[in-house]
């Protein structure tokens, strides 16, 4: 078993409301203006938190502008996350055996968490893990991949970094509805988790016990969900299958998932979803007969930052700690989430 100790996400400091995005991607291409309102309206996402100013986005071209500016954002806002982990958490940096790093919308070598390494007290020996190319599902799988590692190590401790600045890949000549719909959610954030094994100190702390996990591949999908790279940047590959697939693959995955683990729907009491966008989450309601305050928290996380990619997932884990309390039975969770591929990650919990 492993045990997940805390999750933190951290932001940049240009907040817009929704209304204010889609007036200014409006006024860049007029003629498609009430076609953005209307999207940007139906996307469920209330404000957001961009790396950039807004009027600075109709300038950023190329991908080395971009690149640098993911540089210099990912690395102050996980710098914000090791803070809080090590000053208010109080948690060990040194400690850390093992970091797995992820991120789909920027590049740094070497990889940002050996920067980090740099700033911070961890040891000379503690092994590094970048992942690259996971996209939403990248906080579920880095938090499936630390369980195995504790599994065969269980007095060690992970540290996961999720890094997402999906505004810096606005393409602002592009008027696919793939990009429109893109704008209309995506967002910027960065999170952290720790976890440690069985036999660490720390696990009498932790929130919740890791029991399993399972990854679910969908073949011929590969076009669902991803990245272009084009001179100009990531240009966005968004289909409107997503939905379909949450029904025709996910929810089959889930369920079999469940019975490998002696358990059903009923058994699981609480979700810890990616929030994907208002349609994928509907799909997870109907098809998974889900009430839509099961998926509470991924509603307002979406609702409150939009889609982050990797890193929702990691927030929406944050509201869920926070809000634990405590029963007199531990319930069993499960954590989805679904991205390029295309493919799914799942996590069975149980409160600890």
């Amino acid at each position: 078993m492993s045990f997940i100790i805390k999750a933190k996400t951290s932001f940049p400091k240009h907040e817009y409301t929704q209304a204010e995005l889609s007036h200014y991607i409006g006024s860049i291409h007029p003629s498609k203006s009430e076609v953005i309102d209307k999207i940007f309206r139906n996307a469920l996402v209330e404000k957001r938190r961009l790396s950039l100013p807004m009027e600075n986005f109709r300038n950023l071209n190329g991908l080395e502008l971009r690149n640098n500016h993911w540089q210099e954002m990912a690395l102050n806002l996980q710098i914000q996350n090791l803070e809080y982990m090590s000053n208010q958490l109080k948690f060990p940096l040194e400690d850390i055996s093992l970091i797995i790093s992820t991120t789909i919308t920027g590049l740094t070598i070497p990889s940002l968490e050996a920067r980090l390494m740099n700033l911070f007290p961890f040891s000379k020996k503690t092994k590094r893990l970048p992942i690259f190319g996971l996209g939403c599902l990248g906080g579920v799988a880095c938090m499936a991949r630390a369980h195995d590692y504790l599994k065969a190590y269980p007095k060690e401790s992970v540290l996961i970094l999720a890094t997402e600045l999906c505004s810096l890949t606005f393409q602002v000549h592009d008027l696919s509805m793939s990009n429109i719909i893109g704008t209309s959610l995506f967002a910027d954030g960065a999170g952290a988790i720790i976890m440690v094994g069985s036999e660490h100190p720390w696990r009498t702390k932790a929130a919740y016990e890791v029991y399993n996990s399972e990854s679910s591949f969908f073949p011929k999908t590969e076009r669902i969900m991803g990245w272009d790279i084009v001179d100009q940047g990531f240009k966005l590959v968004l289909s409107g299958d997503v939905p379909k697939i949450v029904t025709d693959e996910l929810v089959p995955a889930v369920k079999q998932f469940l019975t490998n683990n002696q358990l059903n729907q009923d058994n699981i009491k609480f979700y810890i979803s990616h929030p994907g966008g208002p349609k994928v989450l509907a799909a997870m309601e109907e098809s998974l007969n889900l009430h839509s305050e099961e998926l509470n928290k991924s509603y307002q996380s979406l609702r409150e930052h939009g889609n982050m990619s990797s890193v929702s997932v990691i927030n929406v884990l944050e509201r869920s700690i926070n809000s634990l309390v405590k029963r007199d039975e531990k319930a069993f969770g499960l954590m989805l989430a679904m991205g390029p591929a295309f493919c799914a990650e799942m996590i069975l919990v149980r409160e600890s």
